[in-house]
């Protein structure tokens, strides 16, 4: 998560993320929605993105998305089907909507109905990404 945290904090945005397997980190990105005008340029999106451009493919089974932020709708559903794992995040959707305007559909209920299982782990390291969101948000 610390990783995150880092390029959120580098690209001057709440939002980073990145995607491991075990203690190793493959990618990460930053939020880039203003820089690319692209709404769908998320954090987890585009390492999303990053991941299956370095592997080349877009089975990600056994890897772990840390995301700052609870994933959006979008971004968790892209994450499961690209068959990720477990997705771990700090500050949830309430928390990010004291700063700004969100869908609210928590990525745990997205997981509920899909059909793969995907292991949401919420609040961690959730102060330190709630200072993003005051700090940037």
């Amino acid at each position: 998560m610390q990783a995150a945290i880092d390029i959120a904090e580098r690209h001057q945005t709440p939002f980073g993320a990145v995607l491991a397997m075990g203690d190793e980190i493959f990618v990460e990105a930053a939020n880039q929605t203003r820089q690319l005008h692209d709404p769908t340029a998320h954090a987890e999106a585009m390492a999303l993105r990053k991941l299956g451009e370095h592997l080349k493919k877009t089975d990600f089974s056994g890897f772990t998305l840390y995301t700052t932020c609870e994933p959006c709708p979008m971004c968790t559903s892209a994450a499961i089907w690209a068959k990720v794992d477990t997705i771990v995040y700090g500050a949830g959707i309430p928390a990010i909507t004291e700063f700004m305007p969100q869908i609210s559909l928590r990525a745990k209920t997205v997981c509920e109905h899909s059909f793969k299982q995907v292991n949401v782990i919420h609040g961690f390291m959730e102060q330190e990404c709630a200072q993003l969101l005051q700090k940037f948000g």
